[in-house]
Order: C-alpha cells, then sequence, then structure tokens
C-alpha cells in the first residue's frame, strides 16, 4: 500500500539524518528535547528502501532527486519545484507521487524475490 512505504520513506529519511547504520536505537525514537515519536528504521529495511531510492535515481535522476528532497531533506513542494527546476508545485507533487509508486512496487517486488 502507497502509505506504508511513505511511512517507511519518511523513517528512512529519519534513519539517514540519525546516521544510518548501528546507531544502537530500538523502539521509539524521540526527537531530542521532544515528546513527538519519530518514524523508527531498522538497518535493514532503511537500507532496502535506500537501494530502491539508488535504482529509481539510476532510471529517473529527477523523480529520484524530488523523493529524496521530500523525504531526506524534508523539502515543501514549492522548494522542491523551485530547486529541482520543474516549474510548478504541481508538477513537483505528480513526480513525487510517481517517484512513491515507483519506489512502492520496487519494495514491493524486491520482498517477492
Amino acid at each position: 500500500m502507497l502509505s506504508d512505504t511513505q511511512q517507511r520513506l519518511s523513517a528512512w529519511g529519519h534513519w539517514v539524518r540519525a546516521g544510518g547504520l548501528d546507531l544502537g536505537v530500538k523502539g521509539v525514537n524521540l526527537a531530542v528535547g521532544s515528546s513527538v515519536a519519530m518514524p523508527v528504521c531498522p538497518d535493514d529495511e532503511a537500507l532496502s528502501v535506500d537501494r530502491a531510492i539508488a535504482q529509481l535515481k539510476r532510471r529517473d535522476h529527477m523523480m529520484g532527486q524530488i523523493v529524496t528532497m521530500a523525504y531526506l531533506s524534508q523539502f515543501s513542494l514549492a522548494r522542491i519545484a523551485r530547486e529541482s527546476g520543474v516549474g510548478s508545485r504541481e508538477r513537483a507533487r505528480y513526480l513525487l507521487g510517481a517517484g512513491e509508486a515507483w519506489i512502492d512496487a520496487a519494495l514491493d517486488f524486491g520482498s517477492a524475490t
């Protein structure tokens, strides 16, 4: 389901920003000085998402960059449109949705093999 993939992408973004592998963090991870729960992503799950994003970047570099801007850099659609040069928030939203769907299929296919 695409919403599951969006959650996995969010958790992957947090995982990368937190330093990636060998964090030694299990369970709910809280932002420093906050009571807001951050998404938890086991290393193997994050690496699966990371591989799928790398494949997407090889297949469609712009779409991969937009997914990375959204989930790793946490840019707004307006900023994604501006910095990627796609022209509009609507175009950025379309490319982000297409990238999320591509990642969803890649992760689903990867788990089936």
